[in-house]
C-alpha cells in the first residue's frame, strides 16, 4: 500500500521526471519553478510513495478564488485567501486505479480545512475534468479578464472547477 507525505527536496528529481511522463509537452514547467514552489510552500505539497518510488504528486498554495496562476508562473502570495489552490497533480500510470489521486485530494481537503478555507478551485487540463467532476468539483465561469487569461495559457480546452471544501 502507497502513503502520502509532504514532499521533500530530496523528492524533486522524482517528481520532475513523473510530470514529464504525465503531462504534455505544452504543460511542461521548469525544475526551477517546480523547485521554487515546494520552497515557497512546503506544508501544502505531497507525494503518494509507494517502496522507493513517487507513484503521484500534489502542488497547492493558499489563495483567492477566481485567481487563476499562468501556466509556468511562480506561485501567488495572498492575504486573505479563501481557497486552496490545486495546481498540479499527477499520478503515474502504474499506480492508476489505486485511489492515489483520491488519496491526494483527500490531503489537500484536510489542509484547507486547517487553515479554515472554504474551497478549492483548479485548472482542469488533459480531459480531467470528468475525474474532478465526480470529486464535486463544478466549471467556474465567470472569471474576470486576468483570469481568462490566466487560463488560456493552459489551452483553449481548459476549465477552472471549484468546490467547497
Amino acid at each position: 500500500m502507497f502513503q502520502i507525505r509532504l514532499m521533500q527536496v530530496a523528492d524533486l528529481g522524482k517528481v520532475v521526471r513523473l510530470q514529464d511522463h504525465c503531462y504534455a509537452d505544452e504543460f511542461y514547467e521548469s525544475p526551477q519553478v517546480v523547485s521554487q514552489r515546494l520552497m515557497l510552500y512546503p506544508q501544502s505539497c505531497w507525494v503518494a510513495v509507494y517502496q522507493d518510488k513517487i507513484w503521484g504528486y500534489l502542488f497547492t498554495y493558499p489563495s483567492k478564488l477566481s485567481q487563476i496562476n499562468p501556466l509556468g508562473a511562480e506561485f501567488g502570495q495572498y492575504e486573505q485567501a479563501n481557497c486552496l489552490y490545486l495546481h498540479d497533480m499527477a499520478v503515474s500510470p502504474d499506480a492508476r486505479g489505486q485511489g492515489v489521486a483520491s488519496a491526494l485530494l483527500q490531503s489537500a481537503l484536510a489542509y484547507a480545512g486547517t487553515l479554515g478555507l472554504g474551497h478549492l478551485a483548479l485548472v482542469a487540463v488533459q480531459n480531467s475534468a470528468s475525474f474532478w467532476q465526480q470529486q464535486q468539483f463544478i466549471s467556474d465561469t465567470d472569471l474576470g479578464e486576468q483570469a481568462r487569461a490566466a487560463l488560456a495559457t493552459y489551452g483553449r480546452q481548459a476549465l477552472y472547477l471549484t468546490r467547497s471544501v
